[in-house]
């Protein structure tokens, strides 16, 4: 049986994914995207739920990565980096498109980690 992670680390990484990724949920649902995006504050709000997620998978070891090769882990370190340093450049639009269509795609994939008392 293949293992999960590779480092015992990670699974406090894949819980602060998960968190974020239901934080993330949270923040668009119920919400309508064009009255969503109107309002700056809510569009800000879910670029921050990225920022944490890309910067969790970020700290994910490479073993779990080559372990889970269905995540684009890379991809998620890159929004990251996108939104820390060049915010000029976020569209929000396609964060909208990636909480709406990719995040909940990603959440199914992502290992389950243990309970909070086993990790912290």
């Amino acid at each position: 049986m293949t293992p999960l992670l590779s480092d015992p680390k990670d699974a406090a990484y894949i819980f602060e994914m998960h968190r974020s990724l239901g934080e993330i949920a949270e923040r668009i649902a119920g919400e309508d995207r064009d009255a969503f995006l109107s309002d700056l504050h809510k569009p800000h709000g879910l670029a921050l739920g990225f920022l944490t997620l890309g910067e969790a998978a970020n700290r994910v070891s490479r073993g779990t990565w080559a372990l889970h090769p269905e995540i684009e882990w890379q991809k998620l370190a890159n929004l990251r980096r996108l939104i820390a340093h060049e915010y000029r450049r976020i569209d929000h639009g396609e964060l909208w498109r990636i909480a709406t269509k990719d995040a909940p795609v990603l959440a199914d994939r992502l290992p389950k980690p243990p309970p909070p008392s086993e990790i912290f």
